[in-house]
C-alpha cells in the first residue's frame, strides 16, 4: 500500500473532517443552490454543470468515514479519469472544488459551528482532494498518450508494411514493363530492320519483284509496334492527360478498355469540376485503373458504370459493375489478395479521403449483384496538396 504526505494529511484531518461534514450536511441544499449559483457565472463551465455535480465534498463523509486513506485517494482519481474521459476540462473541475469550498466556508465560519478548526480541517482536505482528481486527469492523459503512441507505432508499422509491398510491385511492374517492350515492340523491331536489310539487299541487286510484299510487311510490323506502344502508354497514362486535362484522359482510357474487354463502359463526368491538383488526378487514375482490372480479373461483369462529380468540400467517384461480387472482409483479410484494395485505400488516405467497398455475391436468387468502389477527397486547402 503507498503511504505518502497527501494521505498522511487525510488522516490528520480526518476527525474535525467528518465533524465538519456532519454540520454542513444539515446546509447541503442551500450549499448546493449556492455553489450551483456561481458556477453559472463561469460560462466555459457551466455547460459541464452535470458532470461536475458529483464533485460535491459534503455528500463523501460515507467515504471518508469507511475508507482507508489509499482507497480513498483511489476512488478520486477514479473520479478525476472520468471527466477527464468525459471531456470536463481539468480547469473546470479546479474552478467547481473553489466554488464549493466558498459555498461552504460560511457556514464553517459561524459562531454556532462551534469548531474553529473545521475550517482550516476542510480546507486542508479539500486540496488534498483537488489533488487526487488532477492525479486521476494526470492518469487520463498518460493513458491517452499511449494509446496514440500505440496507434502510431501501428500506423508506421503498416506504412512501412505497405512501402514494401509497393516496392515490390514497382519491381514487377518494371520487369513487367520490359518484359512487354522485348517480347512485342522489341520483337517488331528486330523483324522489321531484317526486313529493311533484306530490302536494301535486294535494291541493290536490281531485284524489285518481292518489294512490295516486303514492305507491306513492314508497314504491318510497324502498325503493330505503335499499337504496343500505346497499349504501354496507357497503361502508365496517356499523352493526352497533358495535351488536353484528365477526363478527356479518362473517356480515352474507358474506350480503350470497352473496346479491348468487350465490357461496356458508361462514364459520367459532367458534374467533376475542370481543375483538379496533379496529385488527385493521379490517384483518380490509379485507382479507376485498379477497379476495371479488378473487374476484368476477377468479376465476370458485363457493365461498368463510372461517375465522378464534385461539390462545394469534395468530389467522389464511384465505379460499380455488375459481377458476380465476393466478401470483401474476407478478401481485406488475406493480405497477399487484398494488395490491389489495399493499395487502393492507401493512395487515397494519403490526400485524406476515404474510400468504401461494397459488393453483393452473386446469389441464385439475388435481385442485385456486383461491387462497388466509391471514395471521397477534400477538396478544401488544395493549395498544400
Amino acid at each position: 500500500m503507498r503511504s505518502d504526505a497527501t494521505g498522511r494529511v487525510v488522516l490528520e484531518v480526518k476527525q474535525p473532517l467528518l465533524e465538519a461534514l456532519n454540520y454542513l450536511s444539515a446546509h447541503s441544499s442551500k450549499i448546493h443552490a449556492g455553489w450551483h449559483k456561481l458556477l453559472k457565472r463561469y460560462a466555459p463551465c457551466g455547460k459541464y454543470l452535470t458532470l461536475l455535480s458529483e464533485l460535491r465534498l459534503t455528500p463523501q463523509v460515507r467515504d471518508l468515514r469507511s475508507a482507508d486513506p489509499q482507497a480513498y485517494r483511489e476512488k478520486s482519481e477514479r473520479q478525476g479519469r472520468e471527466l477527464a474521459r468525459r471531456g470536463v476540462p481539468a480547469e473546470c473541475a479546479a474552478v467547481a472544488l473553489a466554488l464549493y469550498l466558498e459555498s461552504c466556508l460560511p457556514y464553517l465560519m459561524s459562531e454556532d459551528s462551534g469548531k474553529a478548526g473545521w475550517t482550516d480541517a476542510f480546507t486542508r482536505w479539500a486540496s488534498v482532494y483537488q489533488f487526487y482528481i488532477f492525479s486521476g486527469y494526470a492518469q487520463h492523459g498518460e493513458v491517452e498518450r499511449q494509446s496514440l503512441e500505440d496507434k502510431i507505432r501501428r500506423a508506421e508499422r503498416r506504412s512501412q508494411e505497405f512501402s514494401i509491398q509497393l516496392s515490390d510491385a514497382y519491381e514487377k511492374e518494371r520487369r513487367r514493363l520490359a518484359q512487354d517492350l522485348h517480347d512485342e515492340i522489341g520483337h517488331d523491331l528486330i523483324v522489321l530492320k531484317l526486313y529493311t536489310e533484306v530490302i536494301a539487299l535486294d535494291l541493290k541487286k536490281g531485284d524489285i519483284s518481292q518489294l512490295r510484299g516486303k514492305l507491306r510487311e513492314s508497314v504491318r510490323l510497324i502498325k503493330h509496334a505503335l499499337t504496343s506502344v500505346r497499349h504501354l502508354t496507357f497503361d502508365l497514362g496517356p499523352a493526352i492527360w497533358n495535351q488536353q486535362g484528365f477526363v478527356p484522359a479518362v473517356k480515352l482510357y474507358v474506350r480503350q478498355f470497352a473496346r479491348r474487354t468487350g465490357i461496356k463502359v458508361r462514364l459520367d463526368a459532367g458534374r467533376l469540376r475542370a481543375n483538379l491538383p496533379q496529385g488527385y488526378e493521379t490517384t483518380l487514375y490509379k485507382v479507376l485503373q485498379g477497379a476495371l482490372s479488378n473487374v476484368v480479373a476477377h468479376a465476370d461483369a458485363g457493365h461498368v458504370k463510372i461517375t465522378l462529380t464534385s461539390g462545394r468540400d469534395s468530389m467522389t467517384m464511384k465505379v460499380e459493375d455488375d459481377g458476380r461480387g465476393f466478401s470483401v472482409g474476407r478478401k481485406l483479410r488475406a493480405s497477399p489478395q487484398s494488395f490491389g484494395l489495399r493499395a487502393m485505400r492507401e493512395r487515397v488516405e494519403l490526400l485524406g479521403g476515404v474510400i468504401h467497398f461494397a459488393s453483393r455475391p452473386a446469389r441464385r436468387r439475388a435481385a442485385r449483384r456486383g461491387t462497388t468502389i466509391e471514395l471521397h477527397l477534400p477538396l478544401r486547402d488544395l493549395e498544400a496538396v
